[in-house]
């Protein structure tokens, strides 16, 4: 196994154990078990990308990057995912309030003119 390729390996099941202990440390446990393995592979999946495309990005580097080096680009990988994830979900989460929030005001406009 190239350097590369442990690095990578060791930042992502470090950052995906630090990422479940701040979840469960700061937000507390989820509601549900479901809602608890969702978070867990939301993590799972947005830290093993960081670190597959830190991998891609390192592997053919002369000369190879220090294990720092590795550690501050997965991490400012890992961020960028993350703040692209979440702009995503709360743009999702703003349409659907909008839609809802259209919808009861259209539901109450016909009751309205239903009543006249």
């Amino acid at each position: 196994m190239s350097l590369a390729a442990k690095q990578a390996f060791a930042c992502w099941i470090a950052a995906l154990l630090l990422s479940v202990a701040a979840l469960f440390a700061f937000l507390g446990s989820p509601g549900s078990p479901g809602g608890a393995g969702e978070a867990i592979g939301r993590l799972f999946a947005h830290t093993g990308i960081a670190a597959l495309l830190c991998w891609v990005i390192a592997r053919k580097k002369l000369p190879p990057w220090s294990w720092a080096r590795f550690a501050l680009v997965y991490a400012a990988v890992f961020i960028v995912l993350a703040v692209v994830a979440n702009a995503g979900t709360a743009r999702a989460i703003e349409s659907s309030a909008t839609a809802s929030s259209a919808a009861s005001s259209n539901a109450t406009l016909s009751a309205a003119q239903l009543s006249h």
